[in-house]
């Protein structure tokens, strides 16, 4: 969908912007120590010796196993550590999670159209190291034409070099026909700051350099140092629902005229197990695009989501 309403993402942030995080009570589980104080509030990871808890009075808590009688009334015992490669490998196990979105369109007769969307993420932690992986391929064809393609593939690392800051490091290769660009790839360094991560909600912001460089169809090529500020955020609503959005602004240092912004918003809602309908509005806006192409792109989107 080219050219799509501005207004729709405007309005899609704003509500965004008016959420602030949620009153822990509504999904509030209830630990109590051995002292007997009792703290609400929900469980964000556990190691083999602590227990990261994010309190709804005083934040994220770091609790020894051994100092827990209970969670919802539920025993909890210290485990006891494990040695090398299984404690690694236990660690690995109880940090990973990633998603697959698929969604298609198919259209005969007075018009024939053919457009298919498919993104995985997966993300894992070991130690202090968030490491994230991503690919996107599109295709989308109208009456006969040949496909205009878009594809994306991501690597990027998270080092917390303090509880919540990170040096995070990554790298981009990919492709966009709908925006003449024949081959790009980026390599990107920043600072970020995980503001919080639980079930219930995150939200991360990152501010950095990123090097790009695009050739297009025309055989011409840009390439460009920029600053980049982006953030990630979701949100979980009615215990069912979920919100998320992700934005990324990059600014040429040499031509401060020169930005580009890409935003995601969207729903997802629970189907079966761990199967979601996800809701998905895109936005992309380059002041200085290829010959030939708009400065904007957006397209909605529904499709079917499986995460774990």
């Amino acid at each position: 969908m080219r050219n799509g309403p501005c207004s729709i993402f405007l309005l899609g942030i704003i509500g965004l912007s008016a959420i602030v995080r949620p009153n822990s009570l509504l999904f509030a589980d209830e630990l109590v120590l051995i002292n007997g104080d009792t703290l609400k509030g929900q469980t964000v990871k556990q190691t083999n010796r602590h227990l990261i808890w994010h309190s709804d009075n005083f934040g994220d808590l770091s609790i020894a196993l051994e100092e827990i009688a209970s969670i919802n009334g539920a025993p909890l015992s210290s485990a006891a550590p494990l040695p090398g490669l299984a404690a690694a490998l236990s660690s690995f196990n109880n940090s990973y999670k990633g998603g697959l979105s698929v969604t298609g369109a198919y259209a005969s007769g007075n018009e024939e159209r053919e457009d298919w969307d498919i993104e995985s993420t997966v993300e894992w932690r070991i130690g202090d190291y968030r490491h994230d992986t991503r690919l996107n391929y599109e295709s989308h064809s109208l009456n006969g034409s040949p496909s205009n393609k878009e594809y994306h593939l991501g690597y990027g690392v998270d080092f917390f070099f303090r509880e919540q800051w990170f040096w995070e490091n990554g790298a981009t290769w990919g492709a966009n026909e709908n925006r003449a660009i024949n081959q790009y790839y980026t390599v990107s360094s920043a600072i970020g700051r995980q503001l919080w991560d639980t079930e219930a909600s995150a939200l991360s912001v990152e501010s950095g350099l990123t090097w790009i460089s695009e050739e297009f169809n025309n055989q011409s090529s840009d390439n460009r140092l920029t600053w980049s500020w982006s953030a990630d955020y979701r949100q979980r609503l009615m215990r069912s629902l979920e919100l998320f959005h992700t934005h990324r602004m990059l600014l040429s240092l040499s031509d401060f005229k020169d930005s580009e912004i890409k935003a995601d918003v969207g729903l997802k809602a629970p189907l079966v197990n761990n199967l979601f309908t996800e809701l998905k509005f895109e936005w992309i806006y380059d002041n200085q695009p290829a010959l030939g192409t708009d400065t904007s792109d957006s397209q909605l989107t529904i499709g079917v989501n499986y995460s774990w």
